[in-house]
């Protein structure tokens, strides 16, 4: 596999299994204003701007709706019982570790919070030190599939587009890549693609 001097990487669902965590804060967020998620829709909320996915579910237009969910949503995140459920992937820590230490600049690109990242990242003892920039959703004015979120990325790296990629296991993700002129590479955990590009990993430690 090629190798990059920059690794750019999504979260959930790439360094982190937030499936059933994220199920619990979907599932309570979108009860307080109606609404259902569809069971099995989880993944497709985790992979999506939050108000995307609130508009697809139909949940109500209103103003006082939508702050109500919004901040349901960064309530539960930190919740006791989400934290729990949140669990790294066996290949995470150590792939991390050594591209570190080859002197790979790292970075976490995610549609999530950035407060709650890092929460994640103290409760499984993930080293934020490895991470030379965090951008969640709240650092960028527009989001994935919008190439926005990675060129705030580089821009805070002080750095071009060359020799970087970008680590995912969405759609959106890969698109967000491509928008943005780095090298996408799609890890697909849960067997989900078949041939959509070029770079396809069953898990991170791959990129070793």
């Amino acid at each position: 596999m090629k190798k990059y001097d920059v690794y750019l990487f999504d979260f959930d669902g790439t360094l982190v299994d937030s499936y059933e965590s994220l199920r619990i804060v979907f599932e309570e967020a979108y009860g307080k204003v109606n609404t259902v998620v569809p069971e099995g829709y989880t993944l497709r909320l985790m992979r999506v701007p939050l108000y995307v996915g609130y508009e697809e579910l139909k949940a109500p237009q209103d103003e006082e709706s939508k702050k109500l969910f919004g901040s349901e949503i960064i309530r539960l995140l930190d919740e006791p019982e989400v934290l729990l459920a949140t669990r790294i992937y066996d290949d995470v820590k150590e792939t991390l570790k050594e591209l570190h230490n080859q002197g790979k600049k790292l970075g976490i690109i995610s549609s999530n919070n950035r407060k709650h990242i890092y929460e994640v990242m103290k409760f499984l003892d993930i080293d934020e030190t490895l991470f030379d920039v965090v951008v969640g959703n709240q650092e960028s004015k527009k989001h994935k599939p919008n190439p926005d979120p990675i060129l705030k990325g580089l821009e805070a790296l002080g750095i071009g587009k060359e020799n970087v990629c970008y680590v995912g296991d969405g759609l959106d993700d890969m698109r967000c890549a491509i928008n943005a002129g780095v090298d996408p590479i799609l890890v697909d955990r849960r067997n989900e693609y078949t041939n959509e590009y070029d770079v396809i990993i069953k898990n991170i430690s791959e990129l070793l």
